[in-house]
């Protein structure tokens, strides 16, 4: 071959390779630069829908990556309307990026009170059986007015159960963590009682 058609190969070569990372890099550019896309009220609006994803997702303020999303869309906001539309578009692009993060993170928080509230289901399920052993054990023989009080107990107990299983089965895990504490302390109240009712029992 040739020298003269060994050197135009080679310059076919090297524009076919400048070809192909101009067409990687000048569509991203002009991406980056606003020249193709998305408007600017288009990024804003779409910072604008992962921001209220995110607050369906559980997220809330004062956690830092939603209160930078919100920061950065009302940035966005303001920057276009003084027809800043670069600085506009870069302020919702991290608006957007925040939002993202705020998404995972209230994801991430959800599945672990998801997890404690489980957790504290299944311990309150036990306390109440524990004390429908002590009641079914404690009660054969006492008087009537003894029973008919250790009934009514019992009969709290579960309501007061029931009350934080439906709010697990509802997905309200909040509202189950938040009562944690008020469940227990009322069950252990009927449990003093039983367990008062066996004692005086057995003295007996």
């Amino acid at each position: 071959m040739s020298s003269l058609a060994l050197q135009l190969l080679r310059r076919l070569a090297v524009l076919a390779i400048t070809l192909a990372i101009g067409l990687v890099v000048v569509p991203r550019l002009l991406t980056q630069l606003g020249v193709m896309g998305p408007t600017v009220d288009e990024e804003i609006a779409g910072a604008s829908r992962a921001v209220e994803a995110a607050r369906s997702y559980g997220a809330q303020d004062g956690q830092v990556p939603f209160d930078a999303a919100r920061k950065e869309l009302q940035s966005a906001r303001e920057l276009a309307e003084r027809k800043h539309g670069h600085e506009a578009r870069w302020a919702a692009r991290r608006a957007r990026a925040s939002a993202v993060e705020a998404q995972r993170y209230a994801l991430a928080a959800r599945d672990e009170r998801r997890r404690r509230a489980g957790q504290i289901v299944n311990e309150v399920d036990k306390m109440i059986n524990g004390l429908e052993d002590i009641y079914s054990e404690v009660t054969p023989g006492l008087d009537r007015e003894t029973v008919s009080r250790l009934l009514s107990l019992m009969k709290g107990a579960r309501q007061t159960g029931a009350g934080l299983f439906l709010a697990y089965e509802q997905g309200n895990y909040d509202r189950v963590v938040d009562d944690e504490k008020g469940v227990r302390e009322a069950l252990r109240s009927v449990q003093q009682a039983l367990q008062s009712a066996k004692d005086k029992r057995a003295r007996s």
